[in-house]
């Protein structure tokens, strides 16, 4: 994970330190929260039995109490937070129509939202009003009491885990713990992962789904080289906000992230995984497939060879042209001097392009600019190409293709605007696409 813009974490060797060994003991791994408070070992034994206490020895229910949890993370801006938690309440059996309630911090709780239980809402409120307003109301404090059947010990632990993932979530966000106090708490939809075969022994591509209604539209995302899924995962939060218009598909391309297959294939192919998969999940309201860089030459592929499945294409940025030793030098050329580009970020963006199996470029896609430009012209699917102001590639394109091709320009922002610039870069794409 990235680290803190705050401070160094302190990662104790297994066997150097009792208390950082308890805590692994407890999680399996020391994660960054563990790191930041281990700078004072007895905060972080105390902070560790404080937790299990709760997380491990209480008798509240595991979906209450990580609705109320869930809910200080929404209210508090805590990405962190939500993040650990989401997949805990998902596993004691809050639903997505839950979490969805839980995570829009921008209205008070209702109680004719009609998707929770008596325990569960009055449970929200709680959390609500003891985050925002301290004091909690004699109304809401008699409905948590009664829906816990007076048991004033439940009541005791309910308000402490309120308090004390309070205190967690402020502590997250003030030492920036994995560098995250700037990125938006995640939107929840339902997500599901295929691995969808190939015609190769044992190939196939990893494929992330985001659905938000089995009606929407589909947004289909394609990397580009030396990326993978994790690309857009700071564009998400935005996509599958309110009005929540799109569901979302994410796959790694062959030889790239989670996908099992050799990437030395060519531009045409790669774009005929993008049906492949399409078919294997029975989808067809396309609205757009959206390339990055190399994956918008993939994405211009798709819609020359299948021009009735999408109705616009967007790619965004142009492809650096490749040479020896990429994966040390493809970070700074893709985010430039003068690029937004956070420290957190950059670290991502480094430790995805290390993680690609292989450096071997698609076959297709060794003359990168004219790749681009053909693609360009060919497209006959309605077409947006959105560069940052310092990549360096568009003004050719602009030349050849100004008059027929909408083009949009982020400022400050390098080849890969979906990273630096992700709030404008998603102002540009949601006009687009609307």
């Amino acid at each position: 994970m990235p680290s803190s813009r705050v401070i160094a974490g302190c990662y104790p060797p297994p066997g150097t330190s009792e208390i950082a060994d308890a805590i692994r003991a407890r999680r399996g791994e020391l994660l960054g929260l563990d790191a930041a408070l281990l700078h004072i070992p007895h905060v972080a034994y105390g902070w560790n039995l404080i937790g299990a206490g709760i997380r491990n020895k209480g008798r509240l229910r595991d979906d209450v109490r990580e609705l109320m949890i869930l809910r200080v993370a929404a209210l508090t801006d805590a990405a962190f937070e939500w993040i650990q938690h989401e997949h805990l309440g998902r596993q004691a059996g809050l639903t997505t129509a839950q979490l969805l309630v839980v995570r829009d911090a921008s209205h008070q709780v209702s109680p004719n939202t009609g998707v929770f239980d008596a325990l569960q809402l009055s449970a929200l409120v709680f959390a609500q009003e003891s985050t925002i307003s301290i004091k909690v109301s004699e109304d809401t404090m008699a409905a948590l009491k009664a829906n816990l059947n007076d048991d004033e010990d439940l009541l005791v632990e309910a308000a402490a885990v309120v308090a004390i993932y309070n205190m967690v979530s402020r502590f997250l966000v003030s030492m920036d713990v994995d560098g995250m106090s700037d990125e938006i708490v995640p939107w929840p939809a339902d997500i599901q992962e295929y691995k969808v075969p190939l015609p190769l022994p044992d190939a196939y591509l990893y494929v992330q789904t985001h659905t938000v209604s089995p009606n929407a539209p589909w947004l289909v995302f394609c990397n580009a080289f030396l990326t993978a899924t994790t690309l857009w995962s700071f564009l998400l939060p935005h996509i599958l906000a309110p009005p929540r218009s799109y569901n979302v598909l994410l796959y790694d391309q062959r030889g790239h992230g989670k996908s099992s297959a050799p990437s030395t294939t060519s531009t045409d192919t790669a774009a005929q995984d993008i049906a492949r998969i399409l078919e294997f999940l029975s989808i067809s309201n396309v609205h757009a497939v959206i390339g990055a860089a190399d994956g918008g030459i993939v994405a211009l592929s798709f819609a020359t060879q299948f021009p009735d499945i999408a109705k616009n294409v967007v790619v965004c940025g142009t492809p650096l042209s490749l040479d020896l030793n990429l994966k040390n030098n493809v970070v700074p050329r893709w985010f430039p001097s003068g690029s937004s580009l956070s420290e957190p970020r950059k670290e991502i963006m480094q430790a995805m392009v290390e993680g690609v199996k292989t450096e071997e470029p698609m076959v297709g896609l060794t003359g990168y600019y004219d790749s681009l430009s053909d693609g360009v012209a060919a497209c006959k699917t309605r077409l947006m190409l959105v560069a940052g102001g310092l990549d360096d590639g568009i003004e050719g394109l602009k030349q050849q293709h100004g008059d027929r091709v909408s083009f949009e320009t982020i400022p400050d922002a390098g080849r890969l605007p979906m990273v630096d610039a992700t709030e404008a870069f998603w102002t540009v794409l949601k006009g687009f696409l609307e």
